[in-house]
C-alpha cells in the first residue's frame, strides 16, 4: 500500500512540476497587460540588426555593415516617436496622445526621446567611420546606451 502511495505522490508531484511553468507564463502575460507593442517589436528588430551589424563587422563585410547600420538608423528614428508602455501606464491609464500625459510622463518621455536620439547619433557616427577601433569603441557606447535605456524604460513584468 505504501508503495502505491509513493508512486501516486511522485506522479502528482511530477504533474505539478510540469504544469507550473505554463501557469507562470499565463500569470506573467496577465500581469504585464500588454503582450506586444510596436515599440517592443521595433526594439527586437534593433537588437537583431545590431547583432547582424556586429557579425558583418567581425567578418569585415563593409556592404553588410552599411545595410545594417542604415536599418539601425531608420529603426532608432522610428523608436524615438513611440512611447514606452511604462510611461503610458504610470497613472494606470493607457494614454492616447501626449496632450493627455501628466507633467511627469511628459518629462520622462522627453528623457526617453533624448536617449534614443543619442543612440541614433552614435549609429550615425558608426556609419561615418571607417576605423575599426573607433567603430568598436562606438559599439561599446551603443551597448551602454542600450543597457541604460532598458534600465529606465523597459516594461518590468517581474513584480
Amino acid at each position: 500500500m505504501s508503495m502505491i502511495k509513493s508512486k501516486l505522490a511522485f506522479t502528482l508531484l511530477g504533474a505539478l512540476f510540469f504544469t507550473q511553468p505554463a501557469s507562470l507564463v499565463f500569470a506573467h502575460a496577465e500581469h504585464c497587460g500588454v503582450k506586444e507593442t510596436v515599440l517592443g517589436d521595433t526594439m527586437k528588430y534593433i537588437k537583431s540588426e545590431l547583432r547582424a551589424y556586429n557579425k558583418g563587422f567581425k567578418a569585415d563585410n563593409k556592404a553588410e555593415m552599411q545595410d545594417h547600420i542604415n536599418e539601425l538608423i531608420m529603426l532608432s528614428g522610428k523608436a524615438e516617436a513611440l512611447m514606452p508602455v511604462v510611461i503610458e501606464n504610470m497613472d494606470g491609464e493607457h494614454g492616447e496622445s501626449s496632450n493627455e500625459l501628466t507633467e511627469l510622463q511628459k518629462q520622462q518621455y522627453k528623457q526617453y526621446q533624448q536617449q534614443i536620439s543619442e543612440m541614433t547619433h552614435t549609429f550615425k557616427k558608426i556609419k561615418a567611420s571607417s576605423d575599426p577601433a573607433e567603430i568598436s569603441s562606438l559599439l561599446e557606447i551603443v551597448n551602454q546606451q542600450k543597457k541604460q535605456g532598458h534600465k529606465s524604460f523597459r516594461q518590468n513584468c517581474k513584480n
